[in-house]
């Protein structure tokens, strides 16, 4: 890792100059800003967030400096106010590469120093040199570069209310593959903002697995600079283990099935209401078949086609219950996905009762057949069915069939 101080580094910029911008300038960071504006204090809060974050991502995190300071120069920050000042009025907030093949950050006025904008955005730095091509933001690994700075949010703010504001996006469409981002969507796939801000909302995932499942937190990160060829995803699978990692996927769906309680109560009710302030409700596809106390009559019955699970994708089978029943559920699933991997499912089965929710796994007798059995009370609002698909592939978009049936009554019969 590189671990540079501001000793003998240079300014050098490509908005603007030294006589025409205002900077200041402490350890591996220079904040600039049109003069017109007066941002030194502002400047002070960027430095001290910035540093603090750097040292947790040099030292206990695995990752590095950006390139800036090893070819002698500052990494520079700039504060923006777009039509306002100087810069370039097509500024957001992020990291780009000026023309010198230099990163650098624009932090929109109003932001930039927010804590939690600084958490995520700061986080970028230190993933720019990255050498694992596996870990590119690109195809089926740039849902990580997202995720993970969001991750590093919310492990630093974790009781803020905004901080799972995106977590709405898991439930309601969780037939998307773990890796569904801007570019690796299916044909067909909508473009609204419940399909394209699912990568940020994953970090829900990230979260579960350090802070409810005990994955350490390196593990999220340190992936980033091992040279390696392999996915996040696929990464994941063979440092936490296949059993264990599929263990956690399913309990992590199921968490979300009654209603993301691994989040406070404030932050599921701010993430419910942000799908509903901005969420196209023609695609929320939370349930893929519904009942109400009833099974299936001894039929086999699959999901929509345009709703099978995906690779590391969940589906939910919601029965509505107001009776004391027996309630089983059989699950068969296909052997190949549509493109020919290997399926590969597990079951959970959620009660959601006056007391809150509980959870039960479906015993799976190998990959593709499970068996499960709950005893429902009058009481018992909700009966569901977690399916989820996690095969020993990690990309594209091909989907996974399973077929199921579900006996209702005294003696799990119809």
């Amino acid at each position: 890792m590189i671990n540079s101080t501001d000793r003998d580094l240079v300014l050098k910029t490509a908005f603007g100059s030294l006589t025409s911008l205002e900077v200041a300038t402490d350890d591996i960071f220079a904040v600039w800003w049109d003069p017109q504006f007066d941002h030194h204090s502002d400047a002070q809060i960027i430095f001290t967030q910035l540093k603090r974050i750097r040292q947790d991502c040099l030292h206990n995190l695995g990752m590095a400096d950006p390139p800036n300071p090893s070819a002698g120069y500052y990494y520079n920050v700039y504060i923006h106010h777009g039509q306002k000042d100087c810069f370039p009025n097509q500024w957001g907030n992020g990291q780009g590469t000026d023309k010198y093949g230099m990163p650098f950050l624009t932090l929109p006025i109003g932001v930039h120093t927010s804590e939690s904008n600084l958490y995520h955005e700061g986080f970028h730095i230190f993933q720019y040199c990255a050498n694992s091509p596996g870990f590119a933001y690109q195809g089926d690994s740039q849902w990580y570069i997202e995720a993970s700075a969001q991750w590093y949010q919310c492990q630093k703010l974790p009781d803020d209310i905004n901080a799972f504001v995106e977590a709405g996006t898991m439930g309601a469409n969780p037939h998307l593959a773990l890796w569904h981002s801007f570019s690796n969507h299916a044909a067909g796939d909508p473009t609204d903002w419940l399909y394209q801000v699912r990568q940020y909302g994953m970090h829900t995932y990230l979260f579960y697995l350090t802070n409810v499942a005990d994955v350490a937190a390196e593990l999220i990160t340190n992936g980033f600079y091992l040279g390696i060829d392999l996915s996040p995803q696929e990464y994941h699978y063979r440092q936490i283990g296949a059993d264990r990692l599929r263990g956690h996927f399913s309990d992590w769906a199921a968490r979300n099935t009654a209603g993301l309680d691994y989040l406070t109560p404030e932050q599921i009710e701010r993430a419910t209401q942000e799908v509903i302030n901005v969420g196209d409700p023609n695609n929320l596809h939370p349930d893929v078949l519904t009942y109400t106390n009833q099974g299936t009559h001894g039929n086999w019955i699959r999901p929509p086609k345009v709703l099978k699970p995906r690779g590391w994708a969940y589906n939910v089978i919601r029965i509505k219950n107001n009776h004391a029943t027996t309630y089983k559920f059989i699950l068969k699933g296909d052997k190949t996905g549509s493109e020919g991997a290997a399926s590969h499912f597990e079951g959970r089965i959620v009660v959601v009762g006056e007391s809150g929710p509980s959870y039960s796994e479906m015993e799976m007798s190998n990959p593709l057949t499970g068996e499960g059995r709950v005893m429902a009370k009058g009481s018992d609002r909700q009966i569901c069915l977690v399916v989820t698909s996690v095969p020993e592939h990690f990309s594209g978009t091909q989907t996974y069939g399973y077929k199921v049936q579900i006996q209702a009554g005294p003696n799990s019969g119809d």
